[in-house]
């Protein structure tokens, strides 16, 4: 038997997480947590979503199990329930129902064998590690997408800068040592694109803890900690192009 309890802020950002770059996910639900994993249909960017059982506050999963479900039906409910509020997931052999006051919702079950196979995670060696409010970098990525469709991450010692230019315009996002929750001072610079940061950033506000770790010319890896830290949310990105 699986039957979960959840507040909705936290169904709501897991499946919100995931529409940023799939319409249908598996969903495994362990003994540890809830986990999901998916990769875009252009191989460009990776999603996980980690949902730990003490998040839960009824987590009760008698026997491991993966279910395939369609998560943009998953997220149009969940706008109707409000962040507060309790939602219970019931799992039968067809259908997962979605118990929120006195409203009851069965979504029928996709088989999991016939959504796209789960990536493999990277082992990726990244040596700048920043960690910042995820409502700042927020904010840099809405300001660079009005002036360019690519973005550079950039770190020195100096700090964690995001840089974007037009044909006419330019953008420079500085955040020093002493402003960033953490930062290693290593050094590396990537170009992504802005389309992609934009879905990302959509699950985050202010308040929310990001980590980015990035390279030089590698995928940059971005881990949100959101809902009061009940959901951890990884995107990795690839690069856009060879940042000059």
């Amino acid at each position: 038997m699986i039957d979960v309890i959840m507040n909705g802020e936290v169904l709501k950002t897991v499946a919100k997480a995931i529409t940023a770059l799939v319409s249908e996910a598996r969903i495994h639900f362990l003994n540890q947590g809830m986990h999901s994993r998916a990769v875009d249909p252009a191989n460009v960017a990776m999603v996980i979503v980690d949902v730990p059982r003490e998040s839960f506050e009824v987590y009760n999963v008698d026997e491991e199990k993966v279910i395939g479900v369609d998560v943009d039906r998953i997220y149009d409910i969940s706008k109707s329930i409000k962040g507060k509020d309790l939602v219970e997931l019931l799992l039968s052999e067809t259908e997962l129902k979605i118990k929120f006051g006195s409203v009851e919702y069965s979504v029928s079950l996709i088989d999991p064998s016939a959504i796209r196979k789960e990536p493999r995670i990277p082992e990726l060696e990244l040596p700048v590690k920043v960690v910042m409010d995820a409502g700042e970098f927020k904010k840099a990525v809405t300001a660079a997408d009005k002036i360019s469709d690519h973005v550079i991450f950039r770190s020195d010692k100096t700090g964690f800068i995001v840089e974007a230019k037009g044909d006419v315009d330019k953008i420079t996002f500085h955040m020093s040592e002493s402003e960033l929750i953490e930062f290693n001072g290593a050094e590396a610079k990537s170009m992504f694109s802005i389309e992609y940061l934009k879905e990302f950033c959509k699950i985050a506000g202010s308040g929310d803890l990001l980590t980015i770790r990035l390279g030089t010319n590698y995928p940059v890896r971005l881990l949100f900690e959101l809902s009061g830290g009940k959901v951890k949310v990884e995107y990795i990105l690839a690069p856009r192009v060879e940042a000059e």
